[in-house]
């Protein structure tokens, strides 16, 4: 595809647009984070979020500087439509940071639910390839002053996308995978697990197509803006998919039908499975009592499941 101001600037002012309209979107569940979790969460998972949010900021900055280089203060300058904004190619820096721990954060939970270091070790390994090029692509890029010389890392942005498309498709299939080997005989157990398995794969559904797109715009129209319109809204989907992801535990773990949340956590492991159905006649059904358990402790000790 030929270059032209709507697939070149056009496209990186409607890349800002929607950025923004996301990062509107990250700010609301950032808030509703800190409401509902600021004082049960552990030290570690509200300094992520809130690393995650700062370089999400400092991303979003730097994109509307750069529109408004290209766009206003030097629209009557001839030379800015072939030059590189350097503020352009600073934010993927913060893009790496964000993926980087989105991604560790999945893998964590890999650990947590499947009790094998190996295994999350070995995703954890194949996310950082991406990251890994994702680098390399911002330390070389920053060095160009022409737009038409980041043609020439063409290759390289094609691997780092497919890359983060392997690592975030992997992600969810293993933690699918995990939660189907998880089921029992318990409907309730069930359903939950179930409902963790739809949100595992719609969490990932985002990042995973934006990636792919990313590949083929830059392998097929490298000239253009449209690649630049995929990677740079990564950023936003992996900060979306972590904060929805932390929001809709107690929804996740409660009954549809209104009834008490499991006990889910991500900070202890010795929570019961305790729930009052509405047609047991206040029963209260604990660990302790047998029900297939074999009094080896709650079923999502056993599982992992309070980990997830």
């Amino acid at each position: 595809m030929k270059a032209n101001i709507d697939n070149t600037y056009g496209v990186l002012f409607i890349t800002a647009i929607v950025s923004a309209c996301l990062y509107g979107v990250g700010i609301l569940q950032f808030w509703m984070y800190i409401r509902k979790y600021h004082s049960k969460d552990p030290i570690v998972l509200k300094c992520l979020v809130i690393t995650v949010m700062v370089c999400d900021t400092v991303q979003q900055a730097l994109l509307c500087h750069a529109v408004y280089k290209y766009l206003v203060s030097s629209i009557s300058d001839p030379a800015i439509r072939l030059s590189v904004v350097k503020t352009l190619i600073i934010e993927l820096f913060f893009i790496f940071a964000i993926e980087t721990l989105v991604q560790q954060f999945y893998c964590w939970r890999i650990f947590k639910i499947g009790r094998s270091l190996l295994l999350a070790g070995s995703v954890s390994i194949l996310c950082l390839a991406s990251t890994a090029c994702t680098m390399v692509y911002a330390i070389n890029a920053v060095r160009f002053a022409l737009l038409a010389e980041l043609i020439s890392l063409q290759r390289l942005s094609i691997a780092s996308n497919v890359l983060k498309a392997v690592g975030d498709v992997t992600i969810s299939v293993v933690l699918i995978i995990l939660l189907h080997s998880a089921r029992t005989g318990f409907k309730r157990t069930t359903d939950l697990i179930n409902r963790l398995m739809v949100f595992t794969f719609s969490t990932a559904l985002p990042t995973g197509v934006c990636s792919l797109s990313g590949a083929i715009s830059v392998g097929t129209s490298p000239s253009t803006f449209l690649y630049i319109f995929w990677f740079l809204l990564l950023g936003r989907f992996y900060t979306n998919s972590l904060l929805v992801t932390l929001n809709c535990r107690e929804y996740i773990a409660s009954d549809r039908d209104g009834e008490e949340p499991y006990a889910l956590s991500l900070e202890s492991r010795s929570l019961p499975i305790v729930f009052t159905p509405k047609q047991s006649n206040n029963t209260v059904f604990t660990p302790n009592q047998t029900n297939g358990i074999d009094g080896k402790g709650s079923l999502q000790d056993q599982k992992g499941l309070n980990q997830y």
